[in-house]
């Protein structure tokens, strides 16, 4: 095998190759205390590049769903709101009924309870025409105009209500398999079993009629069933805030951990940076100085 013949210019090209590699490396470390990456572009690290984009994929799908969350807590939130404050005014309304059922109150006084049931009815019939950002929120997905329209008397006192809305559900995606429906629909909450707008106006026009049997044996259990209906319409609202309120909380832990996991994959450890990058250096140092050892001028180098 015969000797490789070493000149002046391989010397050169050798010595460069050297100088270049070193110098390629204090830049990709700096680079690295630059950014904080490890991994700043595809070819650093191609199998671990790959797996930070699969990472902030789930992290950008993980936002979206909270996102989503926070978009429809308002709504849900003021249609429970106002499912208790209907049920409060119809607490008050039941209480009043068995007053006037309990047949010692005179008829001027059944007239004034009558008139604070009248104002309950109002009460109600504005609480269910709720809008909340430009949007009515027991009108299914009929959201633009109020889901409840009344007839008056002569006097201007309600005498039916009727709904005007639709009863199609409003869903919002909460993971990749659930669409969850955060709305309740008017006839769900206030007319499913019992109508509660009939039963207030009937209430009213007994106690004005002095109706006090129609009071007892019609009414008082037509209000018990309008309650339930109530509380079984709180008790689906809350259990869907939870559910909203648990979704939330699992996407920030999925994405705190995901978080650390692309943290792990691209990030940049500091402290082996500053080693590599002071050895790097140290390595450049000791090329320069070997190729200004290995080529020396000769006299060929001073003849023109």
């Amino acid at each position: 095998m015969g000797a490789m013949r070493v000149t002046t210019q391989l010397l050169m090209d050798r010595s460069l190759r050297n100088i270049n590699s070193q110098l390629s490396q204090i830049l990709k470390m700096q680079e690295q205390l630059a950014t904080g990456l490890r991994v700043n572009r595809p070819a650093d690290d191609p199998i671990d590049a790959r797996r930070a984009v699969n990472i902030r994929s789930l992290i950008q799908k993980n936002e979206q769903y909270l996102a989503n969350i926070s978009i429809v807590a308002s709504p849900v939130e003021e249609t429970n709101t106002s499912i208790e404050s209907v049920l409060g005014y119809f607490n008050r309304a039941w209480e009043l009924t068995i007053q006037g059922a309990n047949g010692t109150n005179s008829q001027t006084q059944l007239d004034n309870i009558a008139l604070e049931i009248n104002q309950i009815l109002e009460g109600i019939f504005n609480t269910v025409n709720h809008e909340t950002n430009g949007r009515y929120i027991f009108g299914g997905t009929r959201t633009s105009t109020p889901p409840y329209e009344a007839t008056r008397d002569a006097n201007g006192e309600i005498t039916a209500v009727a709904f005007v809305g639709n009863t199609e559900a409003v869903r919002v995606a909460v993971s990749d398999v659930l669409d969850l429906q955060y709305n309740e629909t008017g006839p769900k909450v206030f007319s499913e079993n019992q109508d509660i707008f009939q039963t207030l106006i009937d209430v009213r026009d007994n106690l004005r009629a002095g109706d006090q049997t129609a009071l007892q044996s019609l009414r008082l259990p037509e209000m018990e069933t309008v309650q339930e209906q109530l509380v079984s319409s709180l008790a689906r609202m809350g259990s869907i805030q939870n559910r909203l309120e648990r979704s939330a909380d699992e996407f920030e832990d999925f994405n705190l951990q995901l978080q650390t996991q692309l943290s792990n994959t691209i990030d940049a450890d500091f402290a082996e940076v500053v080693m590599q990058l002071n050895a790097h250096s140290n390595a450049y140092r000791a090329a320069l100085y070997a190729a200004s050892q290995a080529i020396q001028p000769s006299l060929m180098d001073f003849v023109e």
